[in-house]
């Protein structure tokens, strides 16, 4: 056990901490590393401990989603909640579950998507609302830059 935690890089532990509602535990077990290590990453990485059942939960969709995207530079947003295992940013609320793209998507463009949700930025994750795009957003880009044909 002691050489998987010396080769689990704390970058690998930071990429899970990814909000106060992820336990220390979850990650250790996940990683197969010590608890205290990743509680160490947390303390670099400024996240406040998990604590067990004391999470109020959100009123509505629109401020789940809120609480958990954060603003970076260059106009982009950071998903800060839990990620399916292919690191998909996801949401689950009130027994709903859905990417962070499709329900930030539908915040901002205040409609649902239509086929999938593609970037038009380079930013691996982003999720500000403006940098997502679904199949009738790419059609009508992809008409505009033909001129219209």
């Amino acid at each position: 056990m002691t050489t998987a935690t010396a080769e689990v890089p704390d970058e690998e532990i930071a990429k899970r901490l990814t909000s106060p509602e992820v336990s220390n535990r979850s990650v250790a077990q996940e990683l197969g590393v010590s608890w205290g290590r990743v509680d160490l990453v947390r303390q670099q990485l400024g996240i406040d401990t998990y604590q067990r059942g004391r999470r109020v939960p959100e009123a509505t969709w629109q401020e789940a989603v809120g609480r958990r995207v954060k603003a970076v530079d260059g106009g982009h947003a950071e998903w800060t909640g839990g990620r399916n295992p292919n690191g998909v940013p996801v949401l689950s609320w009130r027994s709903i579950a859905e990417t962070a793209y499709r329900a930030v998507f539908r915040m901002h463009h205040e409609r649902d998507p239509e086929g999938n949700i593609t970037h038009t930025c380079d930013r691996d994750h982003c999720v500000a609302g403006e940098h997502l795009a679904d199949r009738v957003l790419r059609a009508e880009r992809r008409a505009g830059g033909d001129g219209g044909a």
